[in-house]
């Protein structure tokens, strides 16, 4: 901040709060990944950086450039009302292709009798990227750990009546809440929509998933990532970095390997129960699962070989 107060640098590179860095004659501010709530800031002062950025441009008339892949919502609308001026890349890094991406209906599967929680197509394709010596990424939309409920058969969601959110289930008293308006509804047995009696809170942890990796794959080593296995400091680059070495065929993890990870040799991503974040009550909810699922299908095959992407 001083180095910056006496002029002594022209480029400062930081999180949200560097966007107040005293500068007197801005030429630019970059704002990567404009899509990242975490740019507003939830305790006081509350600001959202970006907002912050597009005030001080506008006082030091310099340019604002947001960097997404998958940008907002209200910045991509106002990029096409000419609000804001479009700048699309239209390849990726080296010219690779995209991955090619699969949808597996799960409910399909479990009609087939595969009641476990990896496709068949998934299934064969692990062993057969293990089998080539390439590695796997597998993600896991673990966030509202079975907090909604949710019919195995139809795939209906119970949703409050006034607020077109879903409803989040409370063990204590068997009730389902809505977080917004307060509204409350007992827990049904048999599904509104289609009178199954599979209706029932949702949600698979990543140790499960763990422990049923090592079931049907042993050969496999497998490092998972997630808020138990990374809270010492240090954790997170170390299981890393043995997977960057090779060490390991199978990532396993949660939101934090879902961007910015660069690993040649990952050919196939997997994303388990990826409709899980469409119903956390929020209503950027639908918004978040298309930028969470862009970008972890990103992770595949970023260079020499080809990807392939499974949801």
């Amino acid at each position: 901040w001083r180095k910056i107060h006496r002029k002594e640098v022209r480029l400062v590179v930081g999180a949200r709060s560097a966007i107040f860095a005293p500068f007197e004659n801005l030429g630019m501010i970059i704002i990567d990944e404009e899509h990242e709530s975490s740019y507003k800031q939830e305790e006081m002062p509350r600001y959202h950086a970006k907002e912050v950025a597009i005030k001080r441009a506008e006082h030091h008339s310099c340019p604002v450039v947001l960097g997404s892949a998958t940008p907002t919502l209200e910045s991509y609308a106002r990029a096409q009302k000419g609000v804001y001026e479009l700048l699309s890349l239209k390849h990726r890094v080296n010219r690779q292709v995209m991955p090619e991406v699969s949808l597996v209906d799960m409910r399909e599967e479990l009609r087939n009798g595969n009641r476990s929680m990896f496709s068949v197509e998934l299934m064969e394709k692990l062993e057969e990227t293990i089998a080539k010596g390439e590695q796997a990424v597998l993600f896991l939309n673990k966030r509202g750990y079975s907090s909604f409920v949710m019919c195995r058969d139809c795939g209906y969601v119970p949703q409050c009546p006034h607020c077109d959110i879903s409803m989040t289930y409370h063990r204590y008293g068997q009730r389902l809440k809505c977080h917004y308006c307060g509204h409350e509804e007992p827990v049904p047995h048999t599904c509104p929509e289609c009178a199954s009696e599979h209706i029932r809170f949702f949600g698979t942890g990543t140790q499960r998933v763990e422990e049923e990796l090592t079931k049907v794959l042993p050969s496999a080593r497998v490092i998972r990532m997630d808020v138990d296995t990374t809270s010492r400091k240090g954790a997170h680059e170390k299981l890393l970095s043995v997977f960057g070495e090779g060490k390991a065929d199978i990532l396993l993890g949660t939101q934090m390997i879902a961007k910015g990870l660069d690993f040649p040799n990952v050919t196939l991503v997997g994303v388990l129960s990826a409709d899980t974040t469409l119903h956390i009550p929020d209503f950027r909810s639908a918004e978040k699962t298309f930028q969470l699922l862009t970008q972890v299908s990103g992770r595949a095959g970023r260079h020499e070989k080809p990807g392939h992407v499974i949801i």
